[in-house]
């Protein structure tokens, strides 16, 4: 018969559920609420420091704010030399932007954290104030002190008395006694103040000597008798003197200037080639020699041309009033505003274009001819200002075009008869001589000059002008 299978059981039976087993022990004797208390204070502490640093990031922020009007405040200040004032313009200045801040901040906490951020910058701000008032004290003394001293070597300067010189010499060591009291320099400092108002002195009186009888004598005694190679050096003072001659030399050779000396210049170019300090250090020396050569040169150069400049300025001058004498003249010969028979349109159309044809004239003559003499420029102005004359007498408005040199030059319309006439009279008389050997106008003659029918003589070509300009007249009354 088949065996039925069994199994041993090896736990006891239970009627509890199955379940999932935790490593948790409660002690017994604790209750619930005192079990969970440890979580809950881990949760406190958590929101606590959470609401401390937002609220040290929002004091921060003010701060920062109220730290960047601070600055501003502290450089609105940076020049006053007065510490005391400079604070109190910033406290009163910021104190009120502190309370104002302030009173937007309703979380007492928070409000405790700006005041203590601002104590801590508030010690800073004063130090930076202290800090730059001094400098601003430093800087504004230094250009007192600067400015007084330059005044004093002014008047020593443009003194010639030599009482009041030594007079001012020590009012500036005094000077420099104060000022390094002032600022507590030491004696060091004292001493290089003395050497350099020294030196300063003795280089503008060289200066000053320059130009006058035995400079170079009296620049050395001076220079030895305070014994100036002490406190300066001799490529300072050698520097110095080549530029006071230099200057001075400039400012007598002004090529053109009616007034320069050129001879005074190559004096002192002589003097400034040879001259020596007392212990015999030359000026002309290094990077200075070939500044001097290229100067000296120049120099006579244009003292060679200078004089011929000067005279041609001098004959401009002179014949730029005399050419515009000549032109008023000739406006006057048509037109005159106080007088009605001169005073007509024509007789102001008649005058404008003389007077114009006058000028673009004499401007074109004085650029082709600029070595002509006075007598040969005032020559050629009369003879324009007759030659103009002949050219516009007697036309009329309907005759006149506008001249110009290079396209208009024949800016009168004339009848051929015209000018058929006046040729047949210079036929009859060609030398243009009255009886009485006076000369005679015609202004075919005066038409011809003005264009230039003239030969290298200097005589007029009458035939070639009359035969181009019958031509000219022809195709105008064809065209």
């Amino acid at each position: 018969m088949p065996k039925i299978p069994t199994f041993t059981a090896r736990g006891r039976p239970t009627a509890e559920a199955a379940s999932v087993v935790s490593n948790i022990k409660v002690n017994v004797n604790q209750s619930v609420a005192a079990a969970v208390a440890p979580f809950g204070k881990s949760v406190e502490d958590y929101y606590i420091k959470k609401r401390d640093n937002e609220e040290k990031l929002i004091a921060k922020k003010a701060i920062i704010e109220l730290k960047g009007e601070s600055d501003k405040i502290i450089q609105s200040q940076k020049d006053n030399i007065s510490e005391d004032e400079s604070i109190n313009n910033w406290k009163n200045t910021f104190t009120p932007l502190i309370n104002q801040k302030l009173s937007t901040v309703k979380n007492r906490r928070v409000k405790k954290l700006i005041e203590s951020g601002i104590d801590l910058e508030n010690s800073e701000s004063v130090y930076h104030l202290k800090q730059n008032s001094f400098k601003a004290y430093e800087k504004e003394s230094v250009k007192l002190y600067n400015d007084d001293v330059n005044a004093d070597v002014a008047k020593f300067k443009s003194e010639t008395n030599p009482n009041l010189k030594n007079k001012y010499r020590d009012q500036l060591y005094l000077k420099a006694e104060l000022f390094n009291e002032e600022h507590m320099l030491g004696s060091n400092d004292l001493k290089k103040r003395k050497e350099a108002i020294d030196s300063v002195l003795l280089l503008t009186d060289a200066d000053s000597f320059i130009g006058t009888p035995d400079a170079v004598e009296k620049i050395k005694q001076i220079d030895k008798d305070i014994n100036g190679t002490k406190f300066l050096s001799d490529e300072t003072f050698n520097n110095s003197i080549y530029n006071s001659y230099i200057q001075k030399i400039q400012s007598v050779a002004v090529k053109g200037d009616p007034n320069a000396d050129y001879e005074e210049a190559e004096r002192l170019l002589n003097e400034l080639e040879n001259f020596e300090r007392y212990n015999g250090s030359k000026t002309i020396s290094g990077k200075r020699e070939a500044q001097f050569a290229t100067l000296k040169q120049n120099i006579l150069t244009e003292s060679i041309s200078h004089d011929s400049f000067v005279r041609k300025i001098e004959q401009g001058n002179k014949f730029y009033t005399y050419q515009t004498e000549q032109k008023k003249l000739l406006e006057g010969t048509f037109f005159n505003a106080f007088d009605a028979s001169f005073n007509k349109g024509v007789n102001k159309e008649r005058a404008s274009e003389a007077g114009l044809e006058y000028e673009s004239r004499i401007d074109l003559y004085v650029q082709s001819n600029p070595d002509a003499t006075y007598n040969e420029q005032q020559q050629y102005a009369r003879d324009l200002r007759l030659n103009l004359v002949d050219k516009y007498d007697d036309v009329s408005t309907e005759e006149i075009t506008a001249f110009n040199l290079t396209e208009n030059k024949f800016n009168v319309v004339r009848e051929t008869a015209s000018v058929f006439e006046w040729y047949s009279e210079y036929k009859k008389n060609p030398s243009l001589k009255d009886a009485e050997g006076k000369p005679i106008r015609n202004t075919l003659v005066s038409l011809a000059k003005l264009n230039g029918y003239v030969d290298e003589d200097g005589k007029v070509q009458i035939n070639k002008f009359f035969n181009d300009y019958v031509e000219i007249l022809k195709s105008r009354q064809e065209g």
